[in-house]
C-alpha cells in the first residue's frame, strides 16, 4: 500500500476495519497479507504515504526496513490503525532483525507500541504522535513515555539504588514503588528486564480508559500508569493504537485487540492500613461492585509484602452481574516498622479491579516510634514533596518540598468544604477542630480519644468522636482559617488569630490526587501540635477551597 494521497488516509482514519471476532473476542488488527486498515505517520511525507522500502508485508509480519542495507540513512515513523478503542486488551508480537540505520545506526534497538492517538494526528508529528507509549527497546520493553501526556504512575522511592537504564526510575506499587505524577515528554523506565534480544517477545497493554493502564511484556506487569490527561489536561480515555518504526529492523505480527467492559468497581484504587506493633493490627473494608456480567472473583495477593496482608469475606467465588460483595483487608506487618506494600488483583486483569495495598507499621506509640509524614503520605497514595524524609522537617522555613504559604482558605464551587483526618500521629485524648473567620472559633468535629479504640491517636484515618469520617462546614464567602485543639495547645493555619510559638505550626500541600484518585481544590493540613516538625500530629485533607491568604 504506498502513495496514499492525505484525503484517502484520513477517510481510513475514520473507518473501521472489519475482521472476524475469535470465539473469546479478539480481533486482529492486521490481516497477515496487507497493510488493510493502516495509515502511515513516515518521516516528513504526506500523511498517508508509506514507503515500501521501509514497511512491507512478507511472511505474515509487517516489517520494518525489511530490504535495506544496514547502515543507511532511514526516516522514522509509525502506523497508526484506523479503530478507536477506549477499555482494551491489546496484544502484539514483534521480533528484531539485525539490522540498524542510520541516524541510529549502534546503541539499542528501538521501537514502540502506542495508544490513545488522536483521531486524527499530526502529520508532522511522525514517529512521536500524541499517545501514551509502551516502549520496545532492548533490555527495556515495557518502559512508560508520555509524548504531549501526562499520568499518575510509581516511581522507585530509592532512585540512587535503581538499576542502570534510560529515563526516571520506575517501581510498582505493589513493590514500593511512590505516587508521582508524571508530564509530558516524561519517561519512567529502569525496570527488571523482561523482554528477550532474540525470538518473538508479546507485549499487552489493558487499559480502562485512561482510568487505568498495564503494560505487560512475555506475561510479566512491568509497568503501571492511571488518570491519564491529554495534552489540554483534560481525561484522555480514548484513541488509536500504532506501532513504531526507529532506525531498527523490527517485525511485527498477531497484532489483536480485544474491546473490554466496563471492570468491576471499587470506592478508591488504594487500601492504606496502619497497625502498631502489639496494640492493633489494620483492617479495612472494601465493597465491590460488578455493573457487568457475572465474574470470578478469583483474589491474588502479590508484591514484595503479600505476606503481611490477607483478603477475606469474598462472600463466594463468583459475582453475579449488578451485584456486591464486601472484601475484609487486614494488615499484620511481619517485620519491623515502615512502609509496606503489596496489591490486590480482584478478577481478570482485563475486566476486575487492581487495589494498591499500603500499610504503616510502627514498633510502639508515640515519640521517636512514629513514622515521618514523608511515609504516611506516600502510604496514602498522594504524589507530593513533604520536603523531606526524616522524622523531623524543618521548621523555619515558610515553604519546604511542594507546601505553599497559607493563612486562610475561601471556599469554592458548589459543593460544601470537606474536612477530612487522614493521618494522626500525636499525644492521646480528644482533640476538638474546626474553623475561624473574623469571629469566634466554630468546633467542626472532634479526633476520638483513645479508650475504645487503643491507637486512634496514632494511625492512618482516625476515627471521629462521633464515628464519622469527615465534617462538612459551611463558612460562606468569608476566608477562613482551621485550627485544632491539640491537648493544652490551639494550633491553627491563621497564627495571626492563633498566635504560636513555632514560625510555622502548619504546613499546607496542594494536591491534586488522593487514594489514587483525582481531586481537585484540594490541600493537604498538617498540623505540628509541639515544636519537633514532624508535623503529622494531625493530617486533614481539605476540600473545594482556594488558598486566600498566603502570608
Amino acid at each position: 500500500m504506498t502513495g496514499i494521497s492525505r484525503m484517502a488516509a484520513l477517510a481510513a482514519l475514520g473507518t473501521l476495519t472489519a475482521h472476524a471476532a475469535e470465539p473469546d473476542g479478539w480481533q486482529n488488527l492486521f490481516n497477515g497479507s496487507d497493510l488493510t486498515g493502516w495509515t502511515g505517520l513516515i518521516g516528513k511525507r504526506p500523511l498517508g504515504e508509506i514507503p515500501p522500502d521501509h514497511v512491507v508485508v512478507r511472511d505474515g509480519t509487517v516489517h520494518m526496513y525489511a530490504d535495506l542495507p544496514s547502515g543507511q540513512q532511514v526516516d522514522f515513523g509509525t502506523m497508526v490503525h484506523d479503530r478507536t478503542v477506549s477499555r482494551f486488551h491489546l496484544s502484539v508480537e514483534y521480533q528484531w532483525g539485525g539490522k540498524q540505520f542510520a541516524p541510529r545506526a549502534t546503541g539499542l534497538r528501538d521501537a514502540g507500541v502506542l495508544y490513545f492517538i488522536p483521531a486524527t494526528p499530526a502529520a508532522e508529528s511522525g514517529v512521536w504522535p500524541t499517545s501514551v507509549e509502551c516502549q520496545v527497546q532492548e533490555g527495556d520493553t515495557g518502559d512508560i513515555v508520555m509524548i504531549n501526556t501526562s499520568a499518575l504512575t510509581w516511581a522507585n522511592p530509592e532512585p540512587d539504588k535503581a538499576p542502570e537504564g534510560q529515563g526516571n526510575p520506575g517501581m510498582l506499587p505493589e513493590d514500593g514503588g511512590v505516587p508521582i505524577l508524571t508530564g509530558k515528554g516524561k519517561y519512567i523506565g529502569r525496570f527488571p528486564v523482561a523482554d528477550k534480544l532474540d525470538g518473538w517477545n508479546t507485549v499487552e497493554i489493558i487499559a480502562n480508559g485512561g482510568t487505568s493502564a498495564v503494560h505487560k511484556v512475555n506475561g510479566v506487569i512491568r509497568g503501571r500508569l492511571a488518570l491519564i490527561d491529554g495534552p489540554d489536561g483534560k481525561p484522555l480515555d480514548s484513541g488509536k493504537i500504532g506501532i513504531q518504526l526507529e532506525g531498527a529492523e523490527i517485525l511485527y505480527r498477531n497484532i489483536r485487540v480485544r474491546e473490554l467492559a466496563e471492570p468491576l468497581k471499587i470506592a478508591a484504587p488504594y487500601a492504606s492500613l496502619s497497625a502498631v506493633a502489639g496494640i492493633s493490627a489494620g483492617k479495612l473494608a472494601l465493597e465491590v461492585e460488578n455493573p457487568g456480567k457475572s465474574v470470578g472473583l478469583d483474589l491474588k495477593i502479590l508484591g514484595k509484602d503479600a505476606a503481611s496482608f490477607r483478603v477475606t469475606d469474598a462472600g463466594g467465588t463468583t459475582l453475579a452481574a449488578d451485584a456486591k460483595t464486601t472484601l475484609t483487608i487486614d494488615f499484620t506487618p511481619t517485620g519491623k516498622a515502615g512502609r509496606y506494600s503489596a496489591g490486590l488483583q480482584i478478577g481478570p486483569e482485563d475486566g476486575g479491579a487492581f487495589v494498591v495495598l499500603q500499610g504503616v507499621a510502627t514498633n510502639a506509640l508515640e515519640g521517636e516510634n512514629e513514622p515521618p509524614l514523608e511515609r504516611v503520605i506516600q502510604a496514602l497514595g498522594i504524589p507530593v514533596d513533604v520536603g523531606g524524609s526524616a522524622l523531623k522537617l524543618e521548621i523555619k522555613p515558610a515553604i519546604i518540598g511542594g507546601s505553599v504559604p497559607c493563612r486562610t482558605f475561601q471556599h469554592v464551587g458548589d459543593a460544601p468544604v470537606r474536612l477530612t483526618p487522614v493521618a494522626r500521629y500525636s499525644p492521646p485524648g480528644e482533640y476538638p477542630f474546626g474553623w475561624q473567620a473574623d469571629g469566634d472559633q466554630v468546633v467542626a468535629g472532634s479526633l476520638a480519644a483513645s479508650a475504645e479504640i487503643k491507637d486512634a491517636h496514632q494511625r492512618l484515618f482516625p476515627p471521629l468522636a462521633d464515628g464519622g469520617k469527615s465534617v462538612e462546614i459551611a463558612p460562606g464567602n468569608a476566608s477562613f482559617g482551621l485550627f485544632v485543639r491539640a491537648g493544652k495547645r490551639t494550633v491553627g493555619t491563621d497564627f495571626a488569630k492563633i498566635p504560636s510559638p513555632l514560625a510555622n505550626p502548619t504546613r499546607v500541600y496542594p494536591i491534586q490526587v488522593f487514594q489514587g484518585r483525582r481531586v481537585k481544590n484540594a490541600f493537604l493540613v498538617c498540623f505540628e501540635e509541639a515544636a519537633n516538625g514532624d508535623y503529622q500530629d494531625c493530617v486533614f485533607l481539605v476540600e473545594n477551597v482556594r488558598v486566600a491568604d498566603g502570608r
